[in-house]
């Protein structure tokens, strides 16, 4: 799937994800637009990796939404792996 000049690749709205009492996520918000490069920085803990596995539809959000390449990472898995790599 391509994208046009001001689509939004990635789109995540407030999301939040919990393991147990621990919050890795907290209401965060990221669009990544067509063209654009990114990064994530942060403390170890700071929720870097929970995001990527949300992002790639290797775990579930507790509540938010997240879209990549207009795709549900969870629920069009096969097609954003026919589209999107990802190597941890």
């Amino acid at each position: 799937m391509t994208t046009s000049q001001g689509e939004l690749p990635v789109s995540v709205k407030a999301l939040h994800k919990r393991y147990g009492h621990v919050e890795a996520l907290n209401g965060v918000d990221l669009e990544v637009r067509s063209g654009e490069i990114f990064g994530l920085i942060g403390a170890n803990g700071a929720g870097k990796s929970t995001l990527i596995k949300l992002l790639v539809g290797t775990t579930r959000a507790t509540s938010g939404s997240v879209r990549v390449l207009s795709l549900d990472p969870l629920r069009q898995a096969g097609e954003l792996r026919r589209q999107a790599g990802y190597m941890p």
